[in-house]
């Protein structure tokens, strides 16, 4: 009798154990993943809002670039553009109706989370009017997160609107 019961209860544990397994590998084959449209879409915004606040913090007004193209590629995975790692952004914008590029390194965790920096100009400063302090310039190392539930799959046909967040 005994035994039975311990029968029971192992084969009970094994249909658990195995249920909770095959539960954990369904859902980690349907979470969405880093794509090159999720990563160009937000490093745009993100960039955007950085280069207002660099303004704002300078005493300027707060002008928007009007990012005009951007393009991004895995260093890690370059024949899908996909995945966390290392990714190379492009950007061309408009500010007051002059253009101007900049390239950006951009660290992509798992969880959809980066860094963003402007290699070529990594020790900008810029001065708070309000304060006086010298600041590192927002425009040239910020950091966000994406939305990897948003359906973005493809690279967009166009660059979004800067302030479309």
């Amino acid at each position: 009798m005994a035994r039975s019961n311990l029968q029971r209860r192992l084969g009970s544990l094994v249909a658990t154990g195995a249920a909770v397994a095959s539960i954990g590998l369904v859902a980690s084959g349907c979470t969405p993943d880093t794509t090159r449209a999720r990563v160009e879409n937000d490093v745009l915004v993100s960039f955007a809002n950085a280069y207002a606040l660099s303004e704002r913090l300078q005493g300027k007004t707060a002008a928007r670039p009007d990012v005009t193209s951007t393009e991004c590629h895995s260093s890690v995975n370059p024949k899908e553009d996909s995945g966390p790692g290392s990714w190379n952004c492009d950007l061309t914008y408009t500010v007051d109706g002059k253009q101007a590029k900049t390239s950006l390194l951009i660290l992509i965790d798992q969880l959809g989370c980066y860094q963003a920096l402007d290699g070529e100009h990594r020790d900008a400063t810029i001065a708070d009017k309000d304060t006086g302090t010298v600041l590192p310039d927002p425009k040239v190392g910020f950091d966000g997160c994406y939305n990897v539930y948003d359906g973005r799959t493809s690279v967009a046909s166009r660059a979004a609107p800067a302030g479309s967040r």
